[in-house]
C-alpha cells in the first residue's frame, strides 16, 4: 500500500454498469446485479492500485453553481432511470459497508469535489488515481501526481494521450473546449469552430486571451468566426474548468483504508 488516493466517480461507475445490464427485464434484479458488479469493480480497483486512501464521490441532487450561471446546463441529457435514482442511497450504504468512504456535498458536482481532493493530495506529494470515463478530468493531468483511469476500457490517460487525442496541451484543454463547445453538458462553443480549427487557433496562442489579443495572425475566415466571441469563450471556459478550491470539510485521514 502506497501514498495513493483512489477517487471514484460514483455515478459514472454505477450508471455504466447498470446500462450494461439492459437485457435484465426485472428492474429490481437489475439493481441488485448492478450493486454486485459495483462491489466487484471496487474490489478489483483497490487490489489493482493498492491505495492508502479511497473516496467514492457523488453529485449533489441540488442545482450547482454552473446551473446558477447557465440554466441550460446539461439540458437535454437523458435522465437517470427512476428505480436507479431511488436506489442511490443503497449504493452508498453498500460501499460504506465494505469500508469505502462516500462523499457528496450539497450544491457541488462530483467533478469539482474530485478535482479538489486530487489537488490537495498532490500538494502533499500523494498520487491520485481518478477512475472515470469522463474526459473532463483530463484537464487535471497538468499535475504529475494526478492520473486518470478508464475502468471499462482498461486504459489510463496521461499528458501524451491528451496531446494525441486533442492536438493541444493539457493546460489548453479548457480553452479548447470553450472554442468547440461541450455537447455533453450543453455548453455551446464558437459557431463554425470544430476540433480541427480549434487546434489551429491554439497552435498560435497559448490561451484565449492571447488569441483575442491579436486576431490578425489568423486567416480571414478564422478572424470572422472568432470575432466578437471573447466574452462567450471566457464564460464557456469558466463552465468547463473544474474547481479545485471547494471547502469539502474533511481530512485526508478520514479516507484512509482500514486494511
Amino acid at each position: 500500500m502506497r501514498q495513493r488516493l483512489l477517487l471514484i466517480d460514483g455515478l459514472n461507475l454505477i450508471r455504466r454498469l447498470h446500462a450494461a445490464l439492459e437485457s435484465e427485464a426485472d428492474a429490481t434484479r437489475r439493481i441488485e446485479r448492478t450493486q454486485g458488479l459495483c462491489v466487484d469493480a471496487m474490489a478489483k480497483l483497490v487490489q489493482q492500485f493498492a491505495p492508502m486512501y479511497v473516496a467514492i464521490v457523488f453529485d449533489s441532487p441540488a442545482k450547482t453553481w454552473r446551473h446558477e450561471l447557465f440554466p441550460e446546463y446539461k439540458l437535454g441529457r437523458a435522465p437517470m432511470d427512476d428505480q436507479l435514482l431511488e436506489a442511490m442511497p443503497d449504493f452508498a450504504k453498500l460501499f460504506r459497508f465494505n469500508g469505502w468512504p462516500c462523499l457528496r456535498l450539497n450544491g457541488w458536482e462530483a467533478d469539482d469535489l474530485v478535482a479538489t481532493l486530487a489537488y490537495k493530495a498532490s500538494e502533499h506529494g500523494i498520487q491520485s488515481m481518478i477512475v472515470s470515463t469522463d474526459k473532463g478530468y483530463t484537464q487535471l493531468l497538468t499535475e504529475p501526481n494526478i492520473l486518470q483511469y478508464d475502468y471499462f476500457a482498461k486504459q489510463g490517460y496521461d499528458v501524451e494521450w491528451v496531446e494525441q487525442k486533442y492536438g493541444v496541451r493539457v493546460a489548453q484543454l479548457p480553452d479548447y473546449w470553450a472554442l468547440v463547445g461541450d455537447t455533453t453538458n450543453h455548453i455551446p462553443g464558437v459557431k463554425g469552430v470544430g476540433p480541427k480549427l480549434a487546434t489551429q487557433v491554439l497552435a498560435q496562442a497559448d490561451t484565449l486571451e492571447q488569441v483575442y489579443a491579436d486576431l490578425s495572425r489568423y486567416t480571414p475566415r478564422l478572424q470572422n468566426l472568432l470575432s466578437g466571441h471573447l466574452e462567450h469563450c471566457l464564460f464557456a471556459r469558466q463552465m468547463v474548468t473544474l474547481r479545485t478550491d471547494v471547502d469539502i470539510g474533511i481530512r485526508l485521514s478520514q479516507l484512509k483504508q482500514s486494511v
